[in-house]
């Protein structure tokens, strides 16, 4: 079994090393989902302890993602009642000119740089098993043998960035783009992806008929929440046959340093003013009643009136709780 004390409270950054195969699989997970298996893909990948198992504990979670203890216990309890039945899709390669007995030394997270190779996308669980420990508060997570490969062949091409960075984003969606624009950042924009390979990628392939509500619903808050965040200016571009949208690409702008200086300047001259006792209970009631924002800061027995009051009184007070609720009060209609 892992250490325990991987990601300790106070980190000022938390560099992610993620398989570039696994930002561009297909998958559909929660925000919650999705925030643990990075973190535990990148604590077993960090270590190299050659295990398929990892430990993540609830104080771990709570130091990355800077929430509650308490709250932190309870989303690894959900998670693990959901997590073990969740898949994903990816490709991998088989290279056809090696000669091998062992079926895994012929893949490859990478192209083969010839043409006597096939495909190979298919569906697999995320997981072998998983187990909660309710008195301690950990979850015991067993990857499943093809995400323990990705997971040892991610020195051959991964993507990297600060986890820390990504902490006040309110949607799975934003924290999947936001890895997936950081792998082609380089080259100043993503692919052209058709529709259907957009949806797939968030797995919901199934969903939004129409490409607007799709876009709507998963793409334009993403690319909004991202374009707050700093690090990127991000647009969207459709591309048509005839009338109708058939493909998207996403045009990334690397933001200078002394643009994110300005920017990050202008966010810390703003949070410095804590609310009015008037704006702190109207935008109180707004963000108690916002499902993402209760989903990561109510605490578990939280009565309604209680998590209101709570939140009033740190919008009045609390500059570092002002800061760190910014971008759903950003979201909500607050301005300065």
């Amino acid at each position: 079994m892992t250490a325990s004390n991987f990601y300790c409270k106070g980190s000022d950054t938390i560099m992610i090393t993620k398989s570039n195969t696994l930002v561009e699989a297909g998958y559909d997970l929660t925000m919650a989902e999705h925030d643990l298996m990075t973190l535990a893909i990148n604590k077993i990948h960090k270590q190299q302890t050659g295990s398929k198992q990892v430990m993540i504990t609830a104080k771990e979670f709570a130091a990355a993602n800077q929430v509650s203890d308490i709250y932190a216990y309870k989303t690894l309890k959900d998670t693990a009642q959901t997590l073990g039945e969740k898949k994903l899709k990816f490709t991998l390669y088989r290279d056809l000119s090696i000669i091998s007995d062992k079926e895994d030394d012929k893949l490859s997270v990478l192209k083969p740089p010839h043409n006597n190779f096939t495909t190979l996308r298919a569906e697999y669980n995320w997981l072998q098993g998983i187990s909660y420990q309710d008195q301690q508060g950990y979850l015991l997570l067993h990857f499943s043998d093809p995400l323990a490969f990705l997971i040892e062949h991610t020195g051959k091409a991964y993507t990297k960035y600060d986890y820390v960075k990504t902490v006040a984003f309110t949607g799975a969606s934003s924290k999947r783009i936001y890895e997936l624009i950081t792998k082609w950042q380089k080259l100043g924009s993503t692919p052209e992806m058709s529709v259907f390979e957009w949806k797939d990628l968030f797995g919901v392939a199934d969903k939004y008929p129409k490409v607007a509500e799709f876009r709507r619903r998963i793409l334009d808050p993403a690319i909004e929440q991202i374009n707050q965040q700093g690090d990127f200016k991000l647009e969207i571009v459709p591309i048509k046959a005839g009338r109708n949208i058939t493909h998207f690409r996403i045009d990334i702008k690397v933001k200078r340093k002394s643009d994110t200086a300005e920017a990050n300047n202008d966010i810390v001259n703003k949070t410095l003013h804590l609310l009015t006792a008037s704006q702190a209970s109207t935008f109180a009631v707004k963000l108690a009643n916002d499902a993402n924002f209760g989903s990561n800061f109510a605490r578990s027995g939280e009565a309604m009136s209680a998590f209101i009051s709570r939140i009033t009184e740190e919008l009045q007070r609390d500059h570092n709780k002002v800061t760190l609720y910014m971008p759903y009060l950003t979201r909500l209609g607050f301005k300065f």
